[in-house]
């Protein structure tokens, strides 16, 4: 059930200080509290790995390697902060003359590189979750999981779980077209 509104509250991610306290997301995070509440009760030697978002401040387990640090929650601060980072100095390494000068060589190296006619060979076509859910996520389930179950889970398992559960319909009286146009009006193409 925590998987479940990790991936609900992480669809209304902003990258904002108090992004999930209005809105939908509000009572998605309010329910999973007390789904994570009544977990660490249960998993006492959770409780060491709860920490708190250094940029929104939800509560979310972290790795029991991570114990007591700062970080990013799962649902997408970690990864804005990171691409926000990479950015950042990206722009202060090209603005130089250094970085101006080796951007110009690898323009020219791309002017010049000519069109490979070899098509790649075709891998194996990733789960339809996989597309949609974020890899830090994916690996913040994982850990989730791995910790209320007592052994290692692993990632392909993860996946298998989460793309069951995103095909599952809610559990409402409705008609099926019903149902579609809703999911429609919560996620539009």
């Amino acid at each position: 059930m925590l998987r479940v509104f990790a991936i609900q509250i992480q669809q209304h991610f902003r990258f904002e200080a108090k992004w999930y306290r209005a809105g939908v997301v509000a009572g998605l995070v309010l329910q999973y509290y007390a789904l994570l509440r009544s977990v660490i009760r249960t998993r006492s030697q959770l409780r060491r790995c709860l920490t708190r978002c250094w940029h929104c401040r939800i509560f979310f387990i972290s790795a029991a390697c991570y114990a007591g640090r700062k970080g990013g929650c799962p649902f997408g601060c970690a990864w804005a902060h990171r691409r926000q980072q990479w950015r950042r100095t990206s722009t202060e390494y090209y603005e130089n003359p250094q970085g101006k000068k080796k951007k110009s060589a690898l323009n020219q190296r791309r002017r010049n590189k000519p069109i490979p006619a070899v098509e790649p060979e075709p891998s194996a076509p990733p789960l339809a979750c996989e597309k949609q859910i974020p890899p830090l996520l994916v690996s913040y389930v994982q850990r989730v999981v791995s910790a209320l179950e007592g052994r290692r889970v692993s990632r392909a398992e993860i996946l298998a779980m989460l793309s069951k559960e995103m095909r599952q319909h809610s559990m409402v009286r409705q008609r099926r077209m019903d149902q579609i146009i809703q999911s429609l009006h919560e996620r539009p193409p």
